[in-house]
């Protein structure tokens, strides 16, 4: 479009309209309005609130900065802790070595990343089933009852605020120590957050797609399937990617106190004063945790 006919649109638009129109538009910056000015004020005061309740004092880090790097430096050289692991070989394989199976060099803390992956796959699974009926219970166009969304939301609210760890010591009491009460941690941790983001994706569906669905005569449940399903599905799968990375990050944590998995390694380095050790742990984490994330996002690409 030529740029003398659209400044001619534009004048003529504001030769129609009134003074206050004219004022309006001509104006470089955005009117102060009192509002505007509460929010700034409110959002400043609850900044300095917050300084003063968490005593950030930027000279405290200055002078912690020698700790720091006498710190960072005993993590290097990174070192591997190694053992050798035996080749499962068939029986007619192993009189080529005198029927000894052959061992190589094997970090040991990959079997603890391997066991962490395995905790995050299914307890991101059970979650997943877990979290489903709350999400259609909690979304308020599914939902069959105002107090049942309510009363759901609650119990979402309730579960979010525990913190996974809580949930990790409860399960290490009552089936010991092992993955297996890091997995019921990470699927009942899981919950109230999926939950939630599940019932914000039902919630964000297209209501006419369902409508025209149950105007050729289906029922509700072939509508809320064909019609709500498909339109909540890709946000659901991506979510429940985006957990499957989370509870990775959180079996990490929960190995701390006896739930399996890599944690358990990392506090034992920490206690043993094994830094160099705990760095070459940190750097299989940081590849493993950088596939998982490069896989994730292809699936969600390929979703979306």
């Amino acid at each position: 479009m030529d740029i003398r006919a659209l400044n001619g649109r534009r004048a003529t638009a504001m030769e129609a309209g009134s003074p206050q129109s004219r004022e309006e538009l001509l104006r470089p910056l955005p009117r102060i309005k009192i509002s505007t000015i509460l929010v700034a004020v409110l959002l400043f005061g609850m900044y300095v609130w917050g300084v003063q309740g968490t005593r950030a004092r930027p000279e405290e880090l200055i002078s912690g900065i020698p700790n720091i790097l006498n710190f960072l430096s005993r993590l290097f050289p990174p070192e591997l802790d190694l053992e050798n692991y035996a080749l499962p070989l068939p029986a007619f394989a192993l009189n080529w070595f005198g029927g000894v199976a052959p061992s190589i060099p094997f970090p040991t803390v990959m079997f603890a990343i391997i066991e962490t992956v395995q905790m995050a796959i299914i307890g991101t699974t059970l979650a997943i089933f877990l979290a489903l009926p709350f999400g259609l219970l909690a979304a308020s166009n599914t939902t069959p009852h105002t107090w049942v969304y309510s009363g759901t939301r609650m119990l979402l609210n309730i579960n979010r605020a525990i913190p996974d760890i809580i949930f990790a010591l409860v399960f290490v009491a009552a089936v010991g120590l092992g993955p297996f009460g890091g997995v019921l941690a990470l699927a009942i941790g899981s919950i109230g957050f999926m939950g939630k983001l599940y019932a914000e994706a039902i919630e964000a569906i297209d209501p006419q797609q369902v409508l025209a669905i149950k105007a050729t005569g289906a029922g509700p449940i072939q509508a809320f399937l064909y019609g709500a399903v498909p339109q909540a599905l890709p946000l659901v799968a991506s979510y429940s990617l985006l957990l499957f990375e989370n509870n990775v990050r959180s079996a990490t944590i929960l190995g701390l106190v006896g739930a399996g998995g890599v944690g358990f390694v990392l506090n034992k380095y920490l206690a043993l004063f094994q830094y160099q050790k705990l760095m070459g742990a940190l750097i299989l984490i940081i590849i493993a945790v950088t596939m998982i994330d490069r896989i994730s996002a292809y699936l969600r690409s390929k979703i979306i």
